[in-house]
């Protein structure tokens, strides 16, 4: 059984003693990612969860929502931390929105 691999790929896996489900894993790490869950986010930017769900209810920050669970985009957070750099995250009125 061949698995669909040439004999490079093959001895590569040996080498690296790797299965497929693990090869698939480190490949899927390798593709950037462009959303992040809110604990991503809180451990890309240093914000806490608490924070980014305050500011997601007040509409400071857009997200998508899938099922329950809550998707950032990498960046709409970056845009997010520029505009604001310098300002107090927890001063609802002097935080800036994404638009």
């Amino acid at each position: 059984m061949n698995n669909g691999l040439n004999v490079t790929q093959k001895k590569e896996r040996q080498s690296f003693g790797t299965s497929g489900h693990e090869e698939k894993n480190r490949v899927s790490r390798m593709v950037p990612r462009i959303g992040m869950t809110i604990d991503e986010t809180a451990d890309y930017t240093g914000i806490g969860r608490t924070t980014l769900r305050h500011l997601i209810r007040s509409g400071k920050i857009p997200t998508l929502k899938i099922g329950r669970k809550t998707i950032i985009r990498v960046d709409t957070m970056e845009y997010f931390l520029k505009i604001n750099e310098g300002l107090n995250l927890l001063d609802n009125d002097e935080v800036r929105a994404v638009k």
